[in-house]
């Protein structure tokens, strides 16, 4: 119980939460009615969370009560408490896939409030405190503590070893004046656990010799198990593969060169940016393209998905078209996946080690860095029939909704494309918008 990773109330205020857990919460029925009930995909965890999300959408508060309690026993053994990370680790790449807007790139979740737990959610660095009120007048003198310091934390997370101990290993390979940087990167986390496990509370007549050095270890483990299972569920999940969408206006265009970027169309009257994103996004979601929409904290408006290896970003902006009227354009983007990042750094990493470690003399390994530009040929070609296949997409999405397209000086141009089958009830444009 005083391990990281339980069960945990997220608060916003005393009395309005961000996040219940599972294992004690109530909902009026209309408000679970409302919302469509338990999403059933999560099977091991995230469930509690998808619903709190949900409702927070809706614009429900979720009031918190420091009377009403159960009893929610942990688990008792090393064992269970890896396999319970691991199912919510399993259940944070779900709810990434779902709640975008709640997770950071490394596939981390974003609070707003604070989370309260029996365990240390991190190291504190400073004594708890004493609110007495204005000028000593508070009635309740309640004893609070410091947050943690999270940055800190980091130093135990999957991406710190893969981003700083696994390249520092590597450099030692190459170069042997790096494994005292290494050996530091090493040690770090190890002390940073020792500390935090320090500060937890174990009543007396349950603490053993070995409570607190099994408690570091938990610190050090949980957040790799957790981490780990959380890629694996981001980078094992399965979408539709970008030949589905192939159709024959996209294969058409197969030889006509490089797709362009910009896509420009005249809007109708009445016709705004937020109607065409709004109803643009309904028809991904009715033809099941892997998609994520902005968050509010990006610099695109749309994230396309082709496969595991690439994936688009759409930026729209609207001017005045020189015949009248407003338009609309466009600019797609190829971007790297997270399993492009992740397989491209493993081959580089690769490739260097055998460098390094193979003796000098051999002058011919040096020929295994073309390895490199020769899988970033592949992605590229992959990224550019994502790019063609989704220029297709948005001109027949254009002619079913009345759109013109636009040549760049302005001017009209025909679009000889299928138009799209009328959405279904599910995904109209009037629930969209």
């Amino acid at each position: 119980m005083a391990s990281p990773g339980g069960p945990a109330h997220v608060m916003l205020t005393d009395r309005v939460a961000e996040h219940i857990p599972g294992c004690n919460m109530v909902f009026w029925k209309w408000a679970l009615e409302e919302i469509g009930g338990f999403d059933p995909v999560f099977r091991q965890a995230g469930d509690d969370v998808d619903v709190c999300w949900r409702l927070q959408q809706r614009g429900h508060q979720l009031g918190f009560s420091p009377g009403g309690f159960v009893w929610h026993y942990r688990r008792s053994t090393i064992r269970d408490y890896l396999k319970q990370q691991r199912g919510y680790g399993a259940a944070e790449a779900l709810l990434e896939r779902k709640h975008p807007e709640h997770f950071n790139r490394f596939g981390g979740s974003i609070w707003h409030g604070r989370i309260y737990a029996q365990a240390s959610t991190g190291l504190s660095l400073g004594q708890p405190m004493i609110y007495h009120g204005a000028f000593g007048g508070g009635f309740f003198q309640a004893l609070y503590s410091r947050a943690s310091w999270l940055p800190l934390m980091l130093l135990t997370s999957i991406e710190y070893y893969a981003l700083v101990s696994l390249p520092l290993l590597v450099l030692a390979a190459v170069a042997p004046q790096f494994t005292s940087w290494w050996l530091a990167s090493v040690v770090a986390p190890v002390l940073v656990c020792g500390l935090a496990a320090g500060q937890v509370v174990i009543p007396r007549r349950r603490r053993r010799w070995w409570s607190y050095p099994l408690v570091a270890l938990l610190f050090l483990l949980q957040p790799l198990v957790r981490g780990w299972a959380r890629y694996q569920g981001r980078l094992a999940r399965r979408d539709l593969p970008l030949e589905s969408f192939e159709n024959l206006d996209s294969l058409s265009r197969k030889a006509t060169g490089r797709p362009p970027r910009v896509h420009t169309y005249l809007l109708p009257t009445g016709f705004d940016r937020t109607q065409f994103l709004a109803r643009l996004l309904a028809r991904l979601e009715q033809q099941r393209w892997h998609h994520r929409p902005d968050t509010g904290w990006n610099d695109f408006d749309l994230e396309v998905y082709g496969s595991r290896w690439c994936k688009l970003r759409l930026t729209t902006a609207t001017e005045r078209a020189l015949t009248g009227g407003l338009a609309i354009r466009c600019r797609l983007r190829g971007a790297w996946t997270l399993a492009t990042r992740i397989g491209f750094c493993t081959l580089a990493g690769m490739v260097l080690t055998l460098i390094g470690l193979v003796p000098a003399g051999r002058p011919w390994l040096w020929l295994l860095l073309l390895t490199l530009p020769v899988a970033l040929i592949l992605v590229r070609r992959r990224q550019r029939d994502l790019h063609r296949v989704f220029g297709t997409f948005l001109d027949q999405f254009a002619v079913a909704h009345g759109l013109q397209r636009l040549d760049d000086a302005g001017k009209p141009i025909p679009l000889a494309v299928e138009p799209m089958p009328p959405p279904d009830a599910a995904a109209s444009p009037a629930q969209a918008s």
